[in-house]
C-alpha cells in the first residue's frame, strides 16, 4: 500500500512494515543462532563435546527404546528393527568415542544376549580406534610430564603412534639411560567426558529397564566403578606390580612375562612401562610362521588365567589376543607377555572358594550342591547359571531347557530372584571365561580347557582342605568324567591331523559352540 504525503512522495507503508516484522525475526533468529554456534564451539573446545555428545546419545537411545517399546508394529519384522537401530546404535558409540566405545566392546563380547543384527555389527568395535594428533598428545604429556619433558626425561619419542585404542593410544620412546618404552597416553577427552558419560549411561539403563522390564541397572554402579579404575593409570600400574608379585612368587607361572613399570614417569593420564617385542595373539598364522608352539602358548595362557581365577581371585578381566604377546626369553624359551591392566577384579576369598566349590558340583553334577550355591548367589534358572559358569552346555534335568517355552525377556528376569545377593564379580568372570574359550576355539581347540579350569579348581579345593571324605566320591565321578572328556578331546585332534589340509575342521570349541547355540536358540539367544 502506498500513500501520497503532503510533498508528493509516495510511502510505502507496508514494505516498512515488513521490514519490520523481518527484523523483529530476524534479529532474535541470528541472536539464537549465534549464541548456538558459541555453545556448540565452546563445548567442542572447553568441553570435549559433552553437551554435543549427551545429546546425541540421549536422543539416540530413546529413540530406539520408543520404536521397540511402541513403534514396532510400524515395521515389517522384527529383523527389519534390529537392524536399522543397531546401525543407529552403531554410529552413535563410533561418533561418541572413549567410554561409548568401551561399553560397546563389552555388549560385543557378552552378545549372545542380543540379535545377531547387533552381534555382527558390535565386532566392528574392535577395530583400529582413532588416533589422536601429536600435538594433543604433546599437550598431555606436558602436563603430566612437564614441559620439557620430552628433552629431559626421553632421549626420543616416535610421534607416530603404533597402536591406539577407546581410552588412549600407545607411543615407542627410549629414555636417557636407553631403555625402550611403552608411552601410553590417554585420549585428550577422557577426563572432561567419563562422568557424564557415565551419568548418561545410568540415566538411559534404567529407561530399558522400565522399557523392556528387564533387570539392567543392577549392574551399573559397579559397571561404572570398573571403568573409572580403567581410566586410571596409576590405578592400572598398581594392578601390574600386583599381578608380577604373584607372577613372581608362583614357579608354575615362570614363563609368563609382565612389563616393568616406571613410576616416576606415570600418572593417572601416561603410563610408561618396559617396551617388550613380541608377535600378538591377534593373528596365528603369523605365530605359526615364526615358529611358535600353539598349544604350548594356550597352556600358558590357560594356566596363567587358572591360577588368578582360582587361586589368587586376581583377574584381568579384558584378556582379548590384542593384550597378549608371544616372545622368547633370554634362555630361549618361549614366554607369553600379558599386557593392559587396567580392568581387574578381585574376588573376595568366600567368594573365590565357592567359585572353585561350583566347578566341583558341575562336574560331578550335583544337582543339590549347584542348586544351593546358585541360590546363594540369588540365582533361579541352575541350567543356564551352569552352562554360562563352565562355557559348556549343561542340562542337569533332562529336556529342561529345550522344553522352556519362554521368551528371553522372561528368561532373564527369572534367572535371577534375589538382586542383592547377585554377585557383581560374576559377569566380569563369565565375560574373562568366554574370552579364554574364544581364543582356544580361534587357535583351533589346542588344548582342553574344560579339563584345565576343572584340575586347578579342585586343586584350590584340596590346597584349602576343603573336601571332606564324602566328596571323594564326587571325586571318582569328576575324574570319570575328565577322562571321557579327554578321550573326545584327542579323537577330535586325531581328525584335526588327520584333515588337517582341509579348511574348516572343527575342534572340540567348536563343537561345544554349536552345541550351545543350539540350545540357546531353543531359549531365545541368538549365539554366535
Amino acid at each position: 500500500m502506498a500513500i501520497r504525503c503532503g510533498n508528493g512522495r509516495m510511502v510505502h507503508t507496508r514494505s516498512k512494515v515488513q521490514r519490520n516484522t523481518v527484523k523483529k525475526l530476524v534479529v532474535p533468529s541470528v541472536i539464537i543462532g549465534a549464541t548456538g554456534g558459541i555453545i556448540y564451539i565452546i563445548d567442542n573446545t572447553l568441553y570435549s563435546s559433552l553437551l554435543t555428545r549427551s545429546i546425541r546419545a540421549i536422543y539416540i537411545l530413546l529413540w530406539i527404546a520408543y520404536q521397540y517399546g511402541y513403534n514396532i508394529q510400524n515395521y515389517a519384522s522384527i529383523e527389519e528393527l534390529h537392524e536399522i537401530a543397531s546401525e543407529s546404535l552403531l554410529q552413535l558409540l563410533l561418533e561418541n568415542k572413549g567410554l561409548y566405545i568401551k561399553i560397546g566392546q563389552a555388549i560385543a563380547n557378552q552378545g549372545e544376549l542380543f540379535p545377531i543384527a547387533y552381534q555382527k555389527r558390535f565386532q566392528r568395535l574392535y577395530d583400529n580406534a582413532p588416533f589422536d594428533d601429536w600435538y594433543k598428545i604433546n599437550s598431555t604429556l606436558s602436563k603430566n610430564l612437564g614441559v620439557n619433558y620430552e628433552t629431559l626425561k626421553f632421549e626420543s619419542i616416535d610421534h607416530n603412534p603404533i597402536a591406539s585404542a577407546s581410552i588412549a593410544q600407545v607411543h615407542k620412546a627410549k629414555l636417557k639411560n636407553g631403555d625402550s618404552v611403552a608411552l601410553k597416553v590417554q585420549h585428550h577427552y577422557i577426563k572432561n567426558q567419563i562422568v557424564v558419560d557415565l551419568y548418561v549411561y545410568k540415566l538411559i539403563t534404567k529407561v530399558y529397564e522400565k522399557v523392556f522390564d528387564l533387570p539392567l541397572s543392577m549392574l551399573t554402579e559397579y559397571v561404572s566403578q570398573q571403568l573409572q579404575k580403567e581410566t586410571d593409570f596409576e590405578h592400572e600400574m598398581s594392578n601390574s606390580i600386583k599381578m608380577s608379585d604373584i607372577i613372581a612368587s608362583d614357579p608354575d607361572l615362570n614363563n609368563i612375562k609382565i612389563p616393568k613399570n616406571y613410576p616416576s614417569l606415570t600418572t593417572s593420564q601416561v603410563l610408561t612401562a618396559e617396551w617388550i617385542d613380541g608377535i600378538s595373539l591377534v593373528n596365528k598364522q603369523d605365530l605359526i610362521n615364526n615358529g611358535y608352539d600353539i598349544k604350548l602358548m594356550m597352556n600358558q595362557y590357560i594356566n596363567l588365567f587358572n591360577k588368578q581365577i582360582f587361586k589368587y581371585g586376581f583377574i584381568h578381566s579384558d584378556p582379548h589376543p590384542a593384550n597378549l604377546k608371544v616372545n622368547r626369553n633370554s634362555k630361549g624359551k618361549q614366554q607369553l607377555v600379558l599386557l593392559d591392566h587396567g580392568l581387574y577384579i578381585q574376588l573376595t576369598p568366600g567368594f573365590r572358594l565357592q567359585y572353585c566349590q561350583l566347578w566341583k558340583e558341575i562336574f560331578s553334577l550335583n544337582t543339590n550342591g549347584i542348586s544351593k550355591i546358585g541360590r546363594s548367589w540369588g540365582i533361579n534358572s541352575i541350567d543356564l547359571f551352569a552352562t554360562l559358569i563352565s562355557m559348556r552346555p549343561i542340562n542337569i534335568k533332562n529336556g529342561d531347557i529345550k522344553s522352556d517355552t519362554r521368551d528371553i525377556s522372561d528368561l532373564l528376569k527369572n534367572f535371577i530372584s534375589d538382586e542383592s545377593k547377585f554377585p557383581r564379580e560374576l559377569p566380569f568372570l563369565a565375560r574373562t571365561m568366554r574370552m579364554i574359550q574364544n581364543l582356544n576355539q580361534t587357535m583351533g581347540s589346542p588344548v582342553n580347557r574344560i579339563n584345565l579350569l576343572t584340575n586347578e579348581a579342585i586343586n584350590c579345593l584340596f590346597n584349602q582342605k576343603l573336601l571332606s571324605w564324602f566328596d571323594y566320591f564326587d571325586l571318582i565321578k569328576i575324574k570319570m568324567n575328565l577322562v571321557i572328556s579327554n578321550l573326545v578331546f584327542y579323537l577330535i585332534r586325531f581328525k584335526q591331523f588327520i584333515y588337517k589340509d582341509k579348511k574348516n575342521v572343527k575342534g572340540l570349541e567348536d563343537y561345544i559352540e554349536l552345541y550351545m547355540a543350539n540350545t540357546a536358540k531353543s531359549i531365545g539367544i541368538n549365539w554366535i
